[in-house]
């Protein structure tokens, strides 16, 4: 799992194993700064990236990273 800060969100990177024949699936959380509550506020949980699997952990993480990036950049949450 990776914790990047983009502006007033974090971007929360997930990657899991799959069993044979393998790969990575990639998920994405998305948390936004509440300036009420003083804390990131969760208003996108657990997000799957992709319907295939990614070859390694890295590249799951970063299909992770690009997405919640356009997410961001497009103003889908």
């Amino acid at each position: 799992m990776a914790i990047e800060t983009v502006g007033r969100y974090q971007l929360h990177l997930f990657a899991y194993e799959l069993p044979a024949p393998g790969g990575w699936d990639a998920f994405l959380s998305i948390y936004r700064f509440s300036d009420e509550a003083q804390d990131f506020l969760c208003v996108i949980e657990k997000h799957r990236v992709s319907e295939q699997p990614y070859e390694t952990y890295d590249t799951a993480i970063e299909a992770a990273r690009r997405t919640g990036n356009a997410m961001i950049d497009t103003g889908r949450i």
